[in-house]
C-alpha cells in the first residue's frame, strides 16, 4: 500500500491540471472563474481565486510564505511553539538549583539477562507482565542498547530488530514486517507506533515519522516491539504489530547533547537535543526537545534505477535539505491510589523530497513541511487491590506548514496543498485482578476525526495569484471500539489468554479482532503458542484523494480494510546467567492486500491480492564481564496470489515485493579502561529484495536490489560523571546500498560518514 503500484505511473512533466492533462478554459465574459467539471469524469479542474481571498499575507516572488487555506486556527501547534522556551527554561532552572550529583543510572540500564527477561512490559496486554511470560512475541530495546550502539533515532533502533526491515526514501523511514511491506513510500503503515501508549500516525495518510522528527533518544527508557496482531487491544492499523516507545518518568537528571556528522563530499548532519526530568513530592515532569539540520545534496541516483538513462543529465541534486523538529512534554501527580497525567507532543517534518514519486530530481525539488501533535490527559484510579479504572482523552491535529510546496518542473508556478485532521480520542478501561496471573480487562474507545481532504492550488510566482485545481472538502470519520481480554492460569506453570474486540467505523463498517494463546514451560524451556487476527484501515488519503497530475493517486471510496491472521510458536531457553535465546515460527495470511494500480492516467488503491508468509526468527543475547552481544536472524517465505486487477505477467509477484527472504543483525560491545571506554560494532544485513512492481514494469523485466551489510563502529568515552564524548563511523565498509523505490528510481544510501557527539548531564 502506498508505493508498490501494480502498473507504472506516467512520466509527464510540466503539467498541472485535471487527471488528464488539459489547459484550463478561457475565462467567462464577466472575468470571474467558477467551479466546473469535465463531462462524465467528475474531476474538478479549477477556479481562479482572488489574490486576497485568504489570510492577508504578502507573498514574496521566489520563496513566499505559504498562503494557507482557510481552516480552523492552529491552537495545538501554537501552544507547542509558545510553551517550548518557557517550560524548558523552567525545567532546566529547577534542575540546576539542586546540588551537584553524580550522573544517575538509567531505569533499564546495564541489567543482567535474568533481570532483563523479568522486566514487566505493558504493550502486549496493557497489564504489567514479565517479558518471558507475556503472551506475545515481544522484543525489548533498553536505554542501555540505545546508548551502547549510538542510535540516533527510533527508526535506526528498529532497523536492528528481528523481522523488521527498513527502507529510506530520503523523507520517511518505512518498515516492512515479517515478509510484508505496505509500499515503498508507506512510512510504516503496517504497524502501529505509540508514544507512551498514544498513536503518532499522521492520520490523513497513516504515515508514521520515526526519524529525527521523533523524540530525542535520550528521553527513552525502553522500546517494546510486539510482532504479530494486536488489533484486539489497539484497533485499526496494528496489522503486523505494534511499537510502544516508553519515556523516562523518574529522577531529576537533565541531558544536553550536540552532534555533528559528515562525509568526504561535504554532506553533513547536525543534531541538538535535550531531555530531562523533575520531581517535587507527588508531582513529576519530563521534557524532551530536538532539532536537526541535514544537508544531503549531491547524492547520485543508483544506476539500477529503471529510469536512470532518462535522468542521467540530472542524476544528482545539489539541494537536499531537511530541518526536523520535535517537542515532548509530560507531567503528572501520583498519589497512593490515584494518578493524573498530561502530555503535549509536537513534531515537524521539514524536508526536500528529491526522490518524489512524481517529478523527482527537480531543481529546486518538492519540499514537504508537515506538522502534527497532540495533547492528552489520563487518569488511573485504584479502587482496591483488585479493581483499577483507567481513562484518557486526547486531541490531535496535523496540517502542512507554510513552507510546503509541490514542484512540477514548471518555472513559473508550483502547487500548494491543503490537508489535515482534527481528532478527538477517548478511552476507558476497567481492570479486575482477582489473583496472580488472573485478570479481566474491559475497555471502550471512541474516535471523532474531522479530515480536511487533500486539495491543491496553483501558485503563480510572477503575480502571486492562486488557481484552485481541486475542490476543498471535509469528511468526518467516527469509530467506536469495545474489547475484552481475559488472562487466567491453567496448570502450575501455564497460563492462557483470550480476547475479542469489535470496531464500528462510519466508512468501512464493523471489524472483529480476536486473540488466544497459552504460555508456559517444559523442563524450564519457555513455550508460547499464540494466534490472532488484526486489520489495517484504509487512510483518508487513499479513500478520497483527488489527482491533479498524471500519475497521481485518485481516491477509492470502496477500498476495504486489509485483514491479517497469524499463528505463532515460540521456544525460549532456560534462564541462564550469561546468555538466552528464542526461536519463533509464524504463519501470517493477509487478505485484501492493498496495492496501487493504474487507472487510466492515475493510480488507484485496490484490494488486489492475498499474501501468505511462513517464517522463522532466532534471537540471541550474551553478556559477561564487560562484554555484551546480540544476534538475530530472520527468514520469510512470501507467497502472493494473482493480482485481480491486471493481466500483465510482470505485475504478478508470486514472491512478493520490497521485502528480503533473509535478514540478520548482530552487534557486540566491550568495556575498557575500567568501563570508561565503551567500543561497539553493530551490523545490519539485508538480503536481496524484489523491486517495487511499478519499477519492474518500467524496466520491463523483473529485478532485485542487492543485499548488503551496514556496519557502525562506535567509541564512547566517559570524561567524568557529567560528560561523555562519542565517535562513530557509519557504513563502515561504504556499502552504498540501494533501497527499493518507485517512479522509475531507486533510493541511494548516505555511504560512509564520521560523527562526533558531546553529551552533558547534570
Amino acid at each position: 500500500m502506498g508505493g508498490d503500484a501494480g502498473t507504472p505511473p506516467l512520466h509527464i512533466a510540466h503539467t498541472c491540471g485535471a487527471a488528464i492533462s488539459q489547459s484550463p478554459p478561457l475565462p467567462p465574459a464577466d472575468g470571474r472563474w467558477r467551479l466546473w467539471r469535465r463531462p462524465k469524469s467528475g474531476i474538478l479542474v479549477g477556479r481562479e481565486l482572488p489574490r486576497r481571498s485568504r489570510r492577508n499575507t504578502s507573498l514574496a516572488t521566489h520563496r513566499p510564505s505559504r498562503p494557507p487555506a482557510a481552516r480552523a486556527p492552529r491552537p495545538l501547534i501554537r501552544l507547542a511553539e509558545l510553551t517550548l522556551v518557557s517550560l524548558v527554561s523552567l525545567v532546566v532552572a529547577a534542575a540546576a538549583s539542586r546540588p551537584a550529583l553524580a550522573s544517575e543510572e538509567d531505569t533499564v540500564f546495564e541489567l543482567s539477562l535474568d533481570q532483563l527477561r523479568s522486566v514487566k512490559v505493558q504493550t502486549a496486554t496493557k497489564t504489567a507482565t514479565p517479558l518471558y511470560a507475556a503472551p506475545a512475541v515481544v522484543t525489548l530495546i533498553t536505554a542501555d542498547d540505545l546508548a551502547r550502539y549510538g542510535y540516533q533515532s527510533v527508526a535506526e533502533a528498529l532497523s536492528h530488530v528481528a523481522g523488521l526491515v527498513e527502507g529510506d526514501d530520503g523523507l520517511n523511514h518505512n518498515f516492512g514486517v515479517r515478509g510484508i511491506n505496505t509500499g515503498a513510500q508507506a512510512a510504516s503503515r503496517g504497524i502501529k507506533i505509540l508514544l507512551d501508549g498514544q498513536p503518532i500516525a499522521f492520520r490523513s495518510s497513516q504515515q508514521q515519522w520515526t526519524g529525527l522528527e521523533f523524540i530525542p533518544i535520550s528521553m527513552i527508557e525502553r522500546i517494546e516491539i510486539v510482532r504479530g496482531p494486536v488489533s484486539v487491544l489497539y484497533g485499526a492499523d496494528a496489522l503486523l504489530g505494534a511499537v510502544n516507545v516508553i519515556t523516562r518518568s523518574g529522577g531529576t537528571e537533565q541531558r544536553l547533547a550536540l552532534s555533528h556528522e559528515w562525509d568526504k563530499d561535504g554532506r553533513n548532519v547536525t543534531i541538538a537535543s535535550g531531555s530531562g526530568n523533575v520531581q517535587h513530592g507527588p508531582w513529576w515532569g519530563a521534557w524532551g526537545a530536538q532539532g536537526a539540520r541535514l544537508d544531503r545534496g549531491g547524492q547520485t541516483l543508483p544506476r539500477i534505477s529503471p529510469d536512470y538513462a532518462r535522468y542521467a543529465a540530472v542524476a544528482t541534486s545539489p539541494q537536499d535539505d531537511s530541518a526536523p523538529r520535535t517537542l515532548y512534554l509530560r507531567g503528572g501527580w501520583q498519589g497512593e491510589r490515584d494518578e493524573l497525567g498530561a502530555s503535549l507532543y509536537w513534531q515537524r517534518q521539514d524536508s526536500d523530497n528529491v526522490y518524489a514519486s512524481l517529478n523527482p530530481l527537480l531543481r529546486p525539488p518538492t519540499h514537504v513541511q508537515l506538522q502534527q501533535g497532540f495533547v492528552r490527559l489520563n487518569y488511573t484510579g485504584r479502587l482496591d487491590q483488585r479493581n483499577t479504572l483507567r481513562a484518557s482523552v486526547s486531541y490531535g491535529q496535523g496540517e502542512p506548514g507554510d513552507g510546503d510546496r509541490v514542484r512540477t518542473g514548471a518555472s513559473d508556478y508550483y502547487l500548494l496543498r491543503d490537508l489535515g485532521y482534527h481528532a478527538v480520542d477517548a478511552s476507558a478501561e476497567w481492570l479486575w485482578q482477582p489473583g496472580d496471573n488472573n485478570s479481566l480487562l474491559l475497555g471502550a474507545d471512541l474516535l471523532h476525526d474531522r479530515e480536511t481532504l487533500v486539495s491543491f492550488q496553483r501558485y503563480r510566482i510572477a503575480d502571486a495569484s492562486l488557481f484552485q485545481l481541486s475542490e476543498p472538502g471535509q469528511r468526518t470519520l467516527r469509530n467506536s471500539g469495545l474489547y475484552l481480554q481475559w488472562q487466567f492460569p491453567l496448570l502450575a506453570s501455564w497460563q492462557a489468554i483470550a480476547g475479542a474486540r469489535a470496531d464500528h467505523h462510519s466508512v468501512y463498517g464493523t471489524q472483529t479482532s480476536l486473540r488466544a494463546g497459552v504460555v508456559g514451560s517444559v523442563r524450564d524451556w519457555g513455550v508460547k503458542l499464540l494466534g490472532g487476527t488484526a486489520f489495517q484501515a484504509p487512510s483518508p488519503e487513499l479513500l478520497y484523494r483527488t489527482a491533479v497530475q498524471p500519475g497521481d493517486i485518485s481516491g477509492n471510496p470502496a477500498l476495504a480494510p486489509q485483514q491479517a491472521r497469524t499463528l505463532e510458536a515460540q521456544l525460549s531457553t532456560p534462564a541462564a546467567p550469561h546468555w538466552n535465546g528464542t526461536l519463533t515460527a509464524y504463519h501470517t495470511r493477509v487478505r485484501d492486500l492493498v496495492t496501487l494500480e493504474q487507472a487510466f492516467f492515475n493510480l488507484v488503491a485496490r484490494n488486489s491480492s492475498d499474501s501468505t508468509v511462513n517464517g522463522l526468527e532466532l534471537e540471541l543475547r550474551y553478556q559477561r564481564e564487560g562484554f555484551n552481544g546480540y544476534a538475530n536472524v530472520s527468514r520469510a517465505n512470501n507467497r502472493r496470489s494473482l493480482n485481480r486487477y491486471t493481466l500483465a505477467p510482470l505485475a504478478q509477484r508470486p514472491g512478493g515485493a520490497l521485502f528480503p527472504a533473509n535478514s540478520a543483525n548482530f552487534g557486540a560491545s566491550v568495556g575498557l579502561l575500567g568501563q570508561r571506554l565503551l567500543v561497539s560494532l553493530d551490523n545490519r544485513y539485508v538480503g536481496a529484495r524484489p523491486a517495487a512492481t511499478a519499477n519492474v514494469l518500467l524496466a520491463n523485466q523483473d529485478y532485485q536490489l542487492s543485499g548488503y551489510v551496514d556496519s557502525t563502529l562506535t567509541a564512547r568515552w566517559t570524561i567524568n560523571q557529567r560528560a561523555q564524548l562519542r565517535l562513530q563511523l557509519r557504513d563502515l565498509w561504504n556499502s552504498r546500498y540501494v533501497d527499493p523505490g518507485v517512479g522509475g528510481i531507486d533510493y541511494p544510501s548516505a555511504g560512509r560518514r564520521l560523527g562526533v557527539q558531546y553529551e552533558y548531564r547534570y
